[in-house]
């Protein structure tokens, strides 16, 4: 029979703590419990099977930071390529070619161009 129900969620400090008492469990000379499933050898197997589990969660943890760490890498090893292929294409077809555009770069001469700022005349009498 369970003590806790099996969606239970066990807490880290609770765990902690069951870890601790688990540890002093061992330590008390002659326990025999009248229940087999709360013997040292269960206790035991529960610690085990819960130190594989943490072992294999940061097993994971570092296998997904690795995987991260490829994509990353890849990604960089693209975008260098590409900004170099986008100079080339500058430099081989010119600024306002369809090549450059094909890439989604705009062309030179679909830029919008921008007027001079409107001067004020030294003559205009301040609205004061």
């Amino acid at each position: 029979m369970l003590n806790i129900k099996p969606d239970t969620e066990v807490s880290s400090a609770q765990a902690e703590a069951d870890i601790d008492a688990y540890l002093a469990l061992r330590a008390i000379p002659g326990y025999t419990p009248h229940n087999a499933e709360h013997s040292i050898a269960a206790a035991d197997a529960a610690y085990n099977e819960l130190r594989s589990a943490e072992e294999d969660v940061v097993l994971a943890e570092n296998a997904l930071a690795a995987a991260r760490d490829a994509v990353m890498d890849a990604r960089r090893a693209l975008r260098n390529v590409m900004i170099g292929a986008k100079n080339e294409i500058r430099v081989i077809y010119g600024l306002n070619s369809n090549e450059l555009a094909s890439l989604g770069i705009k062309k030179k001469s679909d830029h919008a161009r921008h007027a001079s700022p409107v001067r004020k005349s030294a003559t205009t009498p301040d609205a004061g």
